[in-house]
């Protein structure tokens, strides 16, 4: 789970999820941010920040996210990513049952994209929590 920030002020969480990554390769992603900070790139900057971390520093060969087809503005972004339509799910929103629209991501869609750049820190510790071996 990570942190979205706006000049200092938490405004939102990103996350990153996998199982059995060092054989599936594969990671899920989700984000939240608050309402008045919609709108002002901050999504995608946290998606983006988030895929970085994924293949470009941990070797992912796929992304899936999970997105309500009424939030156009999370639709919006994974299409700009080049995620592709992968299926659907079925989920409660409350006392409402909801279709998500699933979506997946591969690493070569990734590396053909032009995407700013992003700064990974501290990573060599935490990789024994992807189940991989932790580097100097």
């Amino acid at each position: 789970m990570l942190g979205v920030f706006a000049d200092g002020v938490p405004v939102g969480m990103a996350a990153l999820r996998a199982r059995d990554f060092p054989v599936v390769r594969e990671v899920s992603t989700w984000s939240w941010l608050g309402l008045p900070h919609h709108g002002q790139g901050l999504g995608t900057a946290a998606r983006v920040g988030l895929l970085s971390l994924a293949f470009d520093h941990l070797g992912a060969r796929y992304a899936r996210s999970e997105v309500f087809q009424d939030n156009h503005a999370s639709q919006a972004i994974s299409r700009r990513l080049g995620y592709e339509p992968d299926g659907i799910s079925v989920d409660a929103r409350g006392a409402q049952s909801l279709i998500s629209d699933r979506l997946r991501l591969t690493r070569e869609s990734w590396l053909q994209q032009d995407r700013p750049a992003v700064t990974v820190s501290g990573l060599a510790r935490c990789l024994p929590l992807f189940g991989l071996p932790a580097s100097d």
